[in-house]
């Protein structure tokens, strides 16, 4: 439904149109409202914002000239229609200057002033089609530039430095067709010299669809409220890791304090309804041929997060320089190493709270915080990896996902208590898997049985079964393997009746010869030495 407003000085008239308009039975007007005067249709526009205004012309203190003059700046979607006698065709043709549909000779009747309507209801419509159609022309264009920015900023990979240089630099063009036309793409949309890069990390997954049209929402809403629309542009895409990304083309008007103020309430309002805090690292200021350069600079300033919380926009800042080099000294990494061979978890998360605190911030670079990250994974793994008690796709947290020293601290120490917890649980399996494993060769021991039998048996790798069983054992399977039979033998020997060949195949051995030469090596004398012994 559209609404109209009739503003005339004269209340008799003014009232009189309302009801020709109703009368003519427009099925699309809804709401018909009436202001006297000047003064007061100025009010009554900027309160109802009426798609149609029909405006008397001549008035006092604010004439239809003056007031179309300020609501067209006001109300640009707004349609005119002016009222005028017959000598006032001056003031007509000024007013079409100003955006003035049509106009009307009184007294208009009922059906003029329907045809009217009609008319300034369909330039209406025509005009939101066209703005439609631009939207999506546009929308159209920004995503067939996110594409090919991918093409231009992850050029560097082809390692030629003629796909990093904008069209008017490049010289050589015969087989570079998709690139110049990215680059033309580019230098057609952004209008100023400046440019950065930006990297958001809401905690979304890899190419969130919600992820980047919130950021681009957020971001074009703190430019409008900012007042910064004609000297700041941006463009939000993904990356090939499906990271949210967003070029920024600054013009050399915009103050630097009020971009990054302008990017702190876009983070915020991403904040709103986000279940990780919301960052955005930015790169330095460059030019459009720097836009590689500048896409990899957001990535390094994403970087030294952990450095930087709980900063929300992350500028990428050369990092202090530290006057000696900080990392635990021998004795300390020998203490560590000591605590989680030992498993002694008191022990352990007293070393991260002492090597790591909040304030280790102020006086440690990124690379040395990754090396004691580092030193402690190795040592976990030295240990635990041995024994076989994580799984073999289980992968530890890289160290670029962490955002804060807390985060870090916390993630250590669950890392150790799991680590503790499947030790546990893996001592528990693999004392019932050897007791197991020595009650099937007790049962079976007469027959010929193989290592890789029983390893598949007690349902365990071949490999750690044999040095499981070892260090279980105090021997190895083979070994215990011929003990049983051995002791098993001793007591057949003391039975006269039983020959030593009968002996032997009972025993698991089908040839007298092996057995006599295993019995000697296991006690020292031969089954008949020992038989004699027992007379």
């Amino acid at each position: 439904m559209y609404s109209v407003l009739i503003i005339d000085d004269e209340e008799l008239i003014g009232d009189g149109v309302k009801a020709k308009l109703e009368r003519a039975g427009l099925p699309v007007v809804g709401k018909i409202n009436v202001a006297y005067g000047g003064l007061q249709g100025l009010k009554a526009a900027e309160e109802i914002k009426p798609h149609i205004i029909i405006t008397d012309m001549r008035m006092p203190e604010v004439d239809g000239i003056q007031l179309i003059r300020q609501l067209s700046q006001q109300l640009p979607l707004t349609k005119f229609i002016m009222l005028s006698g017959h000598d006032d065709y001056s003031y007509v043709r000024d007013a079409f200057k100003y955006g003035v549909l049509d106009y009307l000779l009184k007294p208009a009747s009922s059906a003029e002033l329907a045809g009217q309507v009609q008319a300034a209801i369909a330039a209406i419509e025509a005009d939101s089609r066209q703005a439609l159609a631009l939207e999506r022309t546009q929308q159209d264009k920004q995503t067939l530039l996110a594409a090919r920015l991918n093409l231009l900023l992850n050029a560097a990979a082809e390692k030629d430095e003629r796909l990093l240089q904008p069209s008017s630099l490049v010289t050589d063009t015969h087989d570079l067709p998709d690139m110049l036309e990215s680059w033309h793409m580019l230098e057609c949309f952004f209008v100023h010299p400046s440019f950065a890069v930006g990297l958001f990390s809401m905690g979304e997954a890899a190419f969130s669809t919600r992820a980047l049209a919130r950021t681009d929402a957020c971001l074009n809403q703190s430019i409008r409220a900012s007042g910064y629309t004609a000297q700041l542009q941006t463009l939000a895409f993904h990356d090939t890791q499906g990271k949210v990304y967003a070029v920024f083309n600054l013009a050399e008007t915009l103050p630097l304090d009020a971009f990054n103020a302008l990017l702190r309430e876009t983070v915020e309002q991403l904040s709103l309804d986000s279940s990780d805090k919301p960052v955005v690292s930015v790169s330095k200021i460059g030019g459009l041929k720097d836009l590689p350069q500048l896409y990899r600079q957001a990535q390094l300033a994403m970087s030294y997060r952990i450095l930087r919380e709980p900063d929300t926009v992350l500028y990428l800042n050369e990092p202090p320089k530290r006057q000696d080099e900080w990392l635990p000294a021998r004795k300390d990494i020998d203490e560590l190493r000591q605590s989680v061979e030992t498993l002694q978890l008191e022990r352990i998360h007293l070393w991260i709270d002492r090597w790591l605190p909040d304030s280790l911030v102020e006086r440690i670079s990124l690379e040395q915080l990754e090396a004691v990250f580092d030193l402690l994974m190795t040592g976990i793994h030295r240990h635990f990896n041995s024994r076989l008690i994580f799984e073999e796709n289980e992968q530890a947290q890289a160290f670029t996902s962490f955002h804060t020293l807390h985060d870090l601290r916390q993630y250590l120490k669950g890392y150790v208590y799991t680590a503790k917890q499947l030790v546990s649980e893996s001592t528990s399996l693999e004392g019932a898997v050897i007791g197991d494993a020595m009650s099937y060769v007790r049962q079976h021991f007469y027959r010929e049985i193989q290592l890789a039998e029983v390893a598949n048996r007690v349902s365990m790798n071949y490999s750690y079964f044999s040095k499981l069983f070892k260090e279980r054992m105090g021997l190895t399977f083979t070994a215990y393997l011929t003990k049983i039979r051995m002791e098993e033998a001793q007591k057949l020997l003391k039975d006269p009746a039983l020959r030593i060949h009968e002996i032997s195949e009972k025993v698991g051995y089908s040839n007298p010869y092996h057995f006599s030469r295993a019995f000697k090596n296991h006690c020292g004398i031969s089954p008949k030495e020992f038989r004699n012994t027992m007379q």
